[in-house]
């Protein structure tokens, strides 16, 4: 490319006129304390008032409010531009003399015109200000009142504003864009360009606009002046906001270029990166074909002035592009400032692949089981178990037909395969045929889902009685003492506000969720949504199964994934926004039950793994339509090592926690009292605000014992925005009273009798 030209040539004043001009600014104050004082006072008033209008044109013209473009419309708004300083000084020197004139007459001129001689005084200050003045106009303008020879020829024509030295493609570009863009008469005037670069296949430069205007000039108008495609032309944002950037090319690009990259790039900038799209300060890096997925994978960066990048959801970034969320995806890495982004013409996961077989389901030495596959072609994994840190649990939630009863059996199948005894809970009692074959102890219907929770509890109670003995740290499985799992199928069946069962349910899935794991006892609670009220009316059944293993993120509403803390890889995910179906160019507005549920026409399946080291990457299930054939019934394990195993049914039976208390004689159902846990309920977020204020009162009850939020969100380990709408709360209660005098802190208010007192 050659050297940066400038765009367009400034066109310089006439002589002759600015010549007159400069003159007349030098001469305006002399004649106006020369002459106004021998006028009467109506025309002394008369000129007065119409001097105050070049007052008003100068003063806007010094403080740049005369746009450029207006004064390229005006006549003589080339000298305007050039006088801004002098012309102004010109009007106030003027002003003063004539307003001097018109209210004190002859005297106040003698004044204002020999006053510098009585210095020091007031009026030798104003006199040797207003000298001052028209002194400095003089002053700069001398350039122009020197000049004795003014140039006869007349400026370049507006149509020809490249310099003759020039090379012709470099002028006529420039030809070009003042005469169609720039230009008075052109789609954006006063946007002038400034060439940084040309050569015989492309050319690039700087756009600017006036000051405080943005560039308007687009892809569409530089296509349409030049005659090139659009998809050749990119425009990104410049050093501020009154650029931008331009590149152009002016031949087809070549295979080895990869046309369809660049225009990829061109879509992102405008589209996506630009100021007040939804990923702006970005661009894209790297850009190559993805073999897995057939489309493209390229590195999203951020620009030099963007700290880190923030990644919208994929509905949003597919609208940008004009495509579906199932056929884009960008996935966060360890870099804050990059990530990874793909776009496909059709997503490798719509055709879904079946189980290959049992053994695919073998968990590596770290615990980690294949569940499927993700859009990358990376396996979709799940760790059973931590050989350091125990069992780990699984949280699963979806909407009806989403695929949640393909996953259950999935895990059902890896949990047999390597070992491991399950426990099927399944309230709704038709769940999972299969998975109820494959369990050493299925319970169907809410009594036999509690009963087969009851069974669990009893297990894990076990569990720990010798793990107490025996001094163990880590639970080690062996054949006789396999790791037990319990799926809870449906749980808000059993854990929802219409169990009958609900107390005890909740009490026995918080015991396996919070001790579980340290016994070799995961649990996995599938369901349609996360809410509490769903699981117990407790965060700590939630926080204990997720925070303590993985969630499963299937199809449901956009709530679920803030229901709980997901890592900063997870931004932009919303399980809503993954259609029922692959969409083509059909749209189905009308639901069609004849497709069956494992149809791969269905995103039945489709969903995120969410673990603590795991990518956010959208993957699909193995589809298994089922686990029959897949099993060996003669490698059901059941804890061999649970004494009271062969008294399950007795035991599942016998009510425990809050059921049991209820019942006669109290205890914990079956064991005797000395070998049952104690098991204490975590209290809410109220419980542990009102704990800590009691604590806070005063014992004489003559203060209220205030606190600050801040201080009552570390005493209670109650998140922020949990302890601001409690307190709201309770204060329009009356349980606690909120200070006037300091926003933010709470107490308990006073007994009655020391109301008054106070």
């Amino acid at each position: 490319m050659t050297i940066p030209h400038t765009a367009h040539a400034a066109e310089a004043p006439n002589p002759a006129v600015e010549k007159r001009f400069a003159v007349a600014q030098v001469a305006a104050p002399l004649l106006a304390a020369g002459v106004t004082p021998f006028l009467d006072s109506q025309a002394a008033g008369t000129v007065a008032t119409f001097l105050a209008a070049p007052v008003l044109v100068a003063g806007a013209n010094a403080a740049g409010l005369l746009s450029d473009r207006l004064l390229d419309d005006v006549p003589g708004g080339d000298v305007l531009r050039a006088h801004r300083r002098p012309f102004a000084l010109s009007a106030v020197a003027t002003a003063t003399a004539a307003a001097t004139a018109t209210v004190q007459g002859l005297p106040g001129i003698d004044a204002l015109l020999a006053g510098w001689m009585t210095m020091p005084s007031l009026a030798g200050l104003v006199s040797t200000a207003w000298w001052a003045t028209t002194g400095l106009v003089a002053f700069s303008l001398r350039r122009v009142l020197g000049s004795s020879k003014p140039k006869t020829k007349a400026p370049a024509a507006p149509a020809a504003p490249a310099e003759p030295t020039l090379p012709p493609a470099v002028a006529k570009v420039l030809q070009l864009w003042f005469a169609h863009i720039s230009g008075e008469y052109g789609a954006c005037p006063g946007q002038h360009l400034t060439l940084t670069g040309h050569g015989p296949e492309e050319w690039e430069g700087i756009i600017e606009a006036a000051p405080g205007r943005p560039v308007t000039v687009t892809s569409a108008t530089v296509s349409g002046v030049y005659r090139v495609p659009a998809a050749w032309i990119t425009i990104t944002e410049g050093h501020h906001d009154s650029s931008k950037r331009i590149h152009v090319r002016l031949v087809a690009p070549t295979e080895q270029d990869g046309p369809q990259y660049s225009a990829l790039e061109a879509l992102w900038l405008q589209r996506v990166a630009r100021k007040g799209g939804c990923m702006p300060g970005t661009h894209l890096e790297d850009i190559t074909e993805d073999p897995a997925t057939g489309g493209v994978a390229a590195w999203v960066m951020a620009d030099e002035d963007t700290d880190a990048l923030t990644i919208p959801d994929l509905y949003t970034i597919a609208g940008a592009l004009r495509t579906t969320p199932l056929l884009v995806s960008v996935e966060r890495t360890g870099n804050p400032r990059k990530a990874v982004f793909r776009m496909m013409d059709r997503s490798p996961l719509e055709d879904g692949r079946s189980l290959p077989g049992p053994e695919t389901l073998l968990a590596n030495k770290n615990g980690f089981v294949q569940l499927g596959t993700g859009v990358s072609g990376k396996p979709a994994r799940v760790q059973l178990y931590d050989p350091e840190g125990g069992a780990r649990h699984v949280l699963l939630t979806g909407v009806t037909g989403a695929g949640k009863g393909g996953v259950i059996q999935l895990l059902a199948l890896s949990y047999h395969v390597n070992g491991a005894a399950i426990i099927y809970a399944d309230p709704k009692g038709s769940s999972n045929p299969d998975v109820e074959d494959m369990a050493a102890y299925p319970g169907c219907g809410l009594d036999g889902a509690i009963g087969a929770l009851r069974v669990a509890y009893a297990i894990l109670c076990h569990r720990i009685e010798e793990s107490r003995d025996l001094r163990a740290k880590n639970f080690q499985p062996t054949p006789e003492r396999p790791y037990v799992v319990t799926i809870l199928d449906e749980m808000s069946q059993a854990l929802g506000d219409k169990s009958p069962h609900r107390a005890e349910a909740a009490f026995i899935v918080l015991a396996l969720a919070s001790l579980g794991r340290s016994m070799g006892m995961p649990l996995v609670l599938c369901g349609q949504i996360l809410n509490l009220d769903q699981m117990g009316a407790s965060a700590a059944i939630r926080d204990n199964v997720f925070y303590g293993g993985a969630l499963i993120l299937l199809r449901s509403d956009s709530a679920q994934a803030g229901r709980v803390d997901l890592p900063r890889a997870f931004d932009g995910i919303d399980p809503s926004q993954i259609p029922a179906y692959w969409k083509g160019d059909e749209e189905n507005l009308i639901y069609d039950p004849s497709v069956p549920e494992d149809d791969p026409r269905r995103t039945f399946g489709v969903g995120y793994v969410v673990g603590p080291d795991e990518r956010a990457e959208m993957m699909r299930a193995w589809l298994l339509e089922s686990a029959a054939g897949h099993w060996n019934p003669a490698r059901v394990a059941y804890p061999a090592d649970f004494p009271g195993w062969a008294d399950r049914d007795a035991i599942a039976a016998t009510p425990v926690g809050p059921a049991a208390e209820e019942a006669a004689g109290g205890g914990a159902g079956w064991m005797p009292a000395s070998a049952a846990p104690v098991l204490v309920k975590e209290p809410t977020a109220e419980e542990k605000i009102l704990t800590v204020l009691d604590e806070r009162r005063d014992p004489m009850g003559l203060e209220v014992g205030y606190l600050h939020l801040d201080q009552i969100t570390d005493m209670t380990g109650v998140a922020r925005k949990t302890v601001e709408n409690t307190c709201s709360r309770l204060a329009k209660k009356g349980t606690l009273v909120r200070r006037s005098a300091n926003a933010g802190e709470y107490g308990l208010p006073l007994p009655t009798d020391k109301q008054g007192a106070a």
